[in-house]
């Protein structure tokens, strides 16, 4: 995709398709051309409707029911109105021409059922014809989790959300629920490409012996969770495993307890998963979970909100170590960077915080992930909720480690609902230059912007014609410089160049500032640009916004004929409330977008028939309104006893009144660290003064937060700074409520206190032991041989302990077995772990007889723990060759080995024996001895030379 042409008045719409009533897509477009034809696009939908169309043109090529789908009536969530079906997106293998797909839907093929009924079945289809492959369907339900036989799929309770991933003849599908509703479990379910095979892979999220018990009733919600959804996006992979995303949980098997990621987790909710991938199956390899994790369950800060992005090797990485970059981002607005060889496992960073890159604090929470760019130094995007697309650009801090630095923003804000999808970045073939970041929106439509900032750290939107609002949790799919994207409408739109549209017409459509209960309407003026047979209509996203095709004027219109007609936004029936029925969504003042669009039937072929139009406006309260940002301040991790903990942890967090009248402040109260209440519900504590300020939290003050009583203007904002200070060790977490005429609303408050690391340096003795002198001595090493004994810094305090400095010996016979990676500057040990270093005494080979030389070298190290100080392990040994012939009373030998010569005419060793094969160094010698000779030589291995004296 060119930017000159994206951002050229012959970019735009080159057909678009109409469907089924309440048809949707939740599955993205795919684009494929099979050997020897022309490209094609497929789509499925949440009826179960597969189909094929040709890419240029639109024209249908093929379609087909796979089967009825379920009804959403059964569930009673509303996230996905009318029908489930192919939820997740297909994947297709180019290798044989086939696209496989999960189905949702009833036993026996019904139209209804109930939630007892629902099932899953997994299609192999011929993308060509649409064809089923024989040996499919395969039915998903009833096979049990290899990590825990007593658990297992019921179709009706689950969702296969995400997109699918093919590895290695098996595609891995994952499963989470409807709103957190029934008794479900989070899986990954792989199923073999070849026919008559079927599931070859049953993971479960949530397992024994952790686990809640395995409950045979539906509805009772005690399955575990930890669903898997990342609002669409596939499992990532790189080969020999996959990277997924949780959701909240039950099991909470870590609690408070910091833990190794590569160590056993029987409850993976709230975390990122490395599975590996042998033989088809799956298992856990390694894992980051937030520290925060308990608290983002009872908030239902998904962590999974988002799937993982693996970025690109050869461009994001450190010089420190760190091959491979994934990131997440979720509801919690926290974007974490992690090292995707070692995620991070839970609370090992300092302070037993998070042990991963980084983490980046965005102002909302964020569903679909984030996009990333490897040009032009490479650059990662995310957009969260009712805020601009960010863009963070790759550095490295002064280790080497990679560091993401915010370098722009888009100037516009996402839509303020759920379903803003993941960024999506093209190029023209690779080039520098040529970025665009796409992203789709479920109020705005299709929105483009150049991939890097400009100098005043914009990033520039490029004006494309509108697509309407689209479906929630969308990416473009591209093929040959055109684009494809589905709207809420059953419509399937193409985008590229050139295009032709029937009519010029004014906008975008502003409305300026509208109250919540009033009206307003603005006039649309149109210039038809060909000959129209007819105008038949008009349609908008949005139901506030009301259009008449009365308005239209009847008939057929000439070249430059001029029309306008009224669009009114209608407000008297719109309130501030919560989505009923949904996980996620409310209605609140700002700036709104949606579009309408006019359908025309043209005089002239080769016209688009439909003109979409954007509308847009700021949608006011007349009374106050609360707004609260971040959704969640994470004050991180202090050490009780450091110099650090006297002033604690400082961050803040936003009151603001987007209303149009006086916000007033009626009250305060905050929970203790159980959060979630369990059966009895939420307790709360009034604030309460204190001589480091107000109490808003356990373990949490402020020294400025506006008084009870107090109003806060129309438009107005404060910032409440908060401090994180706690003498007693555990995790600290605290829902902060604020009560006004506005609104009620809580920020999460979350921190960690944890006593200081301790370091134990210790050496390994000769019999496997461990002495803390500090002195590793080898004694004596043969030549040519080698012994090995380890170097150990064990941690049993409370917190991660990282080592600050670290210089290992490098010398051929003394030296570290792994310099770079054992013991290294940055590693961290975990609480109550050990890291070790083998150490070798590598000796050369040498002749016999060599006098015996030392080696010594020494290991410089340091820690965080202050009582550790600068430490130079001593290590040494003597290596010592093999002795021949007479020797001393103390083993050395009496003859010395003085190399290997030619001894010509006249010799110099005047007088030889030939001893025959008997002879040896050691023979020789004892012979030359007994004669009373000092040199002695052997040739041809028979022969023995002696002289008396040099």
């Amino acid at each position: 995709m060119q930017p000159s042409i994206v951002g050229s008045s012959s970019f735009g719409i080159l057909w678009s398709k109409t469907f089924n009533p309440k048809e949707k897509w939740y599955a993205k477009p795919l684009v494929y051309t099979p050997p020897g034809q022309k490209q094609l696009v497929f789509t499925a939908s949440n009826q179960n409707w597969i189909r094929t169309f040709d890419a240029v043109t639109g024209a249908p090529i093929s379609a087909r029911q796979v089967q009825p789908p379920f009804l959403q009536s059964d569930i009673g969530c509303t996230d996905m109105p009318d029908t489930i079906g192919i939820v997740g997106t297909p994947v297709i293998d180019p290798d044989t021409n086939t696209v496989y797909f999960f189905a949702k839907g009833y036993q026996n093929n019904a139209a209804s059922g109930g939630v007892a009924k629902g099932i899953y079945k997994f299609y192999a289809v011929d993308i060509v014809d649409l064809t089923t492959r024989s040996g499919f369907p395969v039915l998903i339900d009833g096979h049990n989790a290899d990590n825990d036989p007593a658990r297992y799929i019921i179709g009706g309770t689950v969702l296969q959300r995400a997109s699918l991933t093919l590895v290695g003849g098996n595609v891995y599908g994952s499963f989470g629920g409807h709103c957190d509703l029934f008794n479900y479990t989070g899986y990954v379910t792989g199923v073999s490409t070849s026919a008559g095979v079927g599931v070859t892979s049953m993971f479960a999220m949530e397992s024994a012996p952790s686990a809640p018990p395995v409950d045979l009733d539906i509805m009772d919600q005690k399955g575990g969770k930890a669903g898997i959804w990342m609002s669409g996006m596939a499992p990532a992979t790189d080969g020999d495993r996959i990277f997924v995303v949780t959701g909240n949980g039950q099991g909470h098997e870590n609690k408070d307890t910091p833990a190794s990621g590569r160590s056993p987790l029987s409850t993976l909710d709230e975390t990122v998963a490395n599975l590996a991938i042998k033989g088809g199956k799956l298992s856990l390899q390694d894992y980051f979970e937030p520290y925060e994790y308990i608290g983002m369950d009872a908030g239902d800060r998904d962590l999974g909100s988002g799937g993982v992005a693996l970025l690109d090797p050869s461009v994001f990485k450190g010089t420190n170590g760190v091959s491979r970059i994934a990131v997440t981002i979720g509801k919690n607005g926290k974007a974490y960077i992690m090292n995707a060889d070692n995620l991070g496992g839970f609370k090992l960073g300092p302070g037993a915080t998070d042990n991963i890159l980084q983490t980046i604090i965005a102002p909302n929470a964020v569903f679909g992930g984030a996009g990333s760019y490897p040009l032009e130094g490479g650059y990662i995007y995310f957009t969260p909720v009712g805020a601009p697309t960010f863009a963070y650009k790759l550095g490295l801090d002064q280790n080497g480690s990679p560091l993401f630095s915010k370098v722009g923003q888009s100037v516009d804000s996402s839509a303020g609902r759920v379903g803003v999808g993941v960024p999506t970045v093209t190029t023209y073939k690779g080039q520098s230059g040529t970025g665009i970041v796409w992203v789709t929106d479920v109020d705005g439509g299709l929105k483009a912007y150049k991939a890097v900032p400009d100098a005043s750290g914009n990033l520039v939107r490029i004006n494309i014609p509108p697509t309407g609002a689209l479906n929630k949790f969308q990416r473009p799919a591209f093929g040959d410089g055109r684009l494809y994207v589905t709207d809420n409408n059953a419509r399937l739109i193409c985008m590229g160049s050139p295009v032709s549209i029937p009519l010029n017409c004014t906008g975008p459509v502003n409305f300026g500032d509208v109250t919540l209960g009033d009206t307003k309407t603005v006039q649309v003026r149109c210039t038809a640009l060909i000959p129209i047979t007819k105008l038949n209509g008009l349609a908008t996203q949005d139901a506030t916004f009301q259009v008449s095709n009365s308005s239209l004027p009847q008939g057929s219109l000439v070249t430059g004929a001029q029309f306008s007609f009224p669009v009114t936004w209608n407000l008297t029936q719109e309130s501030i409330k919560d989505a009923a029925g949904a996980s996620f969504g409310a209605v609140s003042p700002g700036v709104k977008t949606s579009s309408l669009v006019i359908s025309t039937t043209n005089g002239v072929a080769q016209y688009s028939n439909s003109l979409p139009i954007t509308l847009q406006g700021n949608e006011v309260s007349s009374a106050a309104f609360l707004s609260l940002t971040p959704a969640e301040v994470d004050l991180g991790g202090i050490v009780v006893g450091s110099p650090g903990a006297a002033t604690g942890l400082d961050s803040a967090f936003i009151i603001s009144n987007i209303g149009s009248s006086p916000l007033k402040i009626i009250g305060y109260a905050y929970t203790g660290t159980e959060i979630d209440g369990g059966d009895g519900g939420v307790t709360y504590t009034n604030t309460t003064d204190s001589k480091s300020g107000t109490i808003i939290g356990n373990g949490f003050t402020s020294t400025d937060l506006p008084a009870v009583g107090s109003t806060v203007a129309a438009g107005q904002s404060f910032t409440v700074p908060i401090n994180f200070n706690a003498n007693n060790v555990g995790n600290y977490q605290s829902l902060f409520n604020i009560w006004t005429n506005g609104g009620t609303k809580y920020v999460l408050l979350t921190g960690s206190a944890t006593t200081a690391p301790i370091a134990k340096l210790a050496v390994e003795t000769s019999e496997g032991g461990w002495d803390t002198s500090g002195i590793m001595d080898f004694g004596t090493v043969n030549a040519g041989t080698t012994k090995t004994r380890r170097l150990r810094i064990c941690n049993v305090g409370g917190s991660a302990l990282l080592i600050t400095k670290s210089k290992p010996p490098i010398q051929a016979e003394l030296r570290a077995e792994n310099p770079s990676s054992d013991l290294h500057e940055g590693q961290s040990i975990p609480a109550t772990e050990c890291a070790y270093a083998p150490i070798d005494i590598a000796a050369a080979p040498e002749a016999p007889n060599n006098p015996p030389h030392d080696v010594s070298d020494v290991w410089i190290l340091n820690t965080d723990d202050l009582t550790f100080g600068v430490h130079d392990v001593q290590i040494k040994a003597t290596i010592v060759s093999r002795q021949l012939g007479p020797t001393y009373p103390n083993g050395t030998a009496q003859y010395t080995y003085l190399g290997c010569y030619s001894d010509l005419n006249p010799r110099q060793l005047q007088k030889s024996w030939d001893l025959g094969v008997r002879n040896e160094n050691d023979v020789c010698q004892q012979q030359c001895q007994s004669l009373g000779y000092r040199f002695a030589g052997t040739e041809y291995h028979t022969q023995l030379y002696i002289r008396l004296q040099s």
